[in-house]
């Protein structure tokens, strides 16, 4: 009873006709949450650097857009999310003027650099501070004051599963994204009577060209880790990411492992839905035991891959 009460109740959102933004739109996870946002018949507008690529990606979207034949407009804005937060703001304006006000605000910019923490070039901690987290602060920000004024809107952030349990080589990473965690904990709470709801994703492993880019530098170590999870698709992602967005849901977690998870690390994030919230509060005992399990496994990765290099450096020496 007390749990019923205390899981405020969920707001579905109709996506048709509204002007979704998405950061990092070009490629990859965000490139897909666009294409799906394309066939729930949204105006998308595409937010990246790199104008190559947003304008492949673009025309990519209109064609599906016209083949829906709802006259659906895409567009794309190149805006370096690192930069300070006035030019991003005047950026977001722009794309308000053929589109209207930015209903939906998909966070999804990101960027990985994978290495032993002494390993890690300072200047590299500061860059994923800036590209994953307060890029969404400043987006977010670009965004909210209208949709306070309607009365509407929905802001989603893409974590990851490192940010619900970090492990060896993230450590420029994993905090970024436990970061997001924590602004849309609190977002979710300050914009509750604005009837704005926030929600957050944490994609595993995903297929996409910036992962194939991190395997060819990304520790053994690592490496042996995230085997574990399996990979799974961009659109695997996105189309549960949009589901839940639409049904009102807060967290987005794929996979067993990832359901596992989510589970485990609710803690005192909201929850909406009466059923997930009774399964965190009857299954996070036995989760943690399972938890424990694989940290040990991990850390045993960790002693065997020292003492393998360890080895080879002996042998060297000799």
């Amino acid at each position: 009873m007390v749990i019923y009460f205390s899981t405020p109740s969920r707001k579905t959102i109709e996506l048709r006709g509204k002007h979704a933004l998405v950061t990092g739109g070009s490629k990859g996870i965000g490139k897909e949450i666009a294409h799906q946002l394309i066939l729930k018949g949204c105006h998308v507008t595409i937010v990246a650097r790199n104008e190559n690529d947003l304008k492949a990606t673009c025309e990519e979207l209109q064609l599906l857009a016209d083949q829906m034949g709802q006259k659906q407009k895409v567009q794309w804005a190149s805006i370096d999310l690192t930069k300070n937060f006035e030019d991003i703001e005047k950026s977001v304006r722009k794309t308000e003027v053929d589109f209207g006000p930015v209903h939906i605000l998909i966070n999804n910019a990101g960027h990985s650099v994978q290495s032993g923490f002494e390993d890690i070039k300072v200047e590299d901690f500061e860059k994923q501070m800036k590209v994953n987290y307060l890029s969404a602060v400043y987006m977010t920000r670009a965004v909210v004051a209208g949709m306070k004024a309607r009365r509407a809107g929905h802001i989603s952030f893409v974590s990851s599963a490192a940010g619900q349990c970090a492990i060896y080589g993230y450590s420029a990473y994993s905090p970024t994204k436990f970061a997001l965690r924590g602004f849309a904990d609190v977002l979710h709470m300050e914009l509750l009577p604005y009837k704005i709801n926030v929600s957050l994703l944490y994609p595993p492993n995903t297929d996409t060209e910036g992962f194939k880019v991190e395997l060819e530098t990304m520790p053994e170590e690592t490496k042996l880790m995230s085997d574990s999870a399996g990979l799974f698709s961009p659109q695997d992602v996105a189309v549960a990411h949009l589901a839940d967005i639409e049904s009102g849901q807060y967290c987005t977690t794929i996979g067993l492992d990832g359901w596992m998870l989510g589970v485990l690390t609710a803690g005192a994030s909201p929850e909406k839905s009466l059923a997930r919230a009774l399964v965190q509060s009857s299954c996070a005992g036995l989760f943690r035991a399972v938890m424990l399990c694989y940290i040990g496994y991990f850390n045993g990765i960790v002693k065997k891959c020292y003492y393998r290099r360890k080895a080879v450096e002996e042998e060297k020496e000799e």
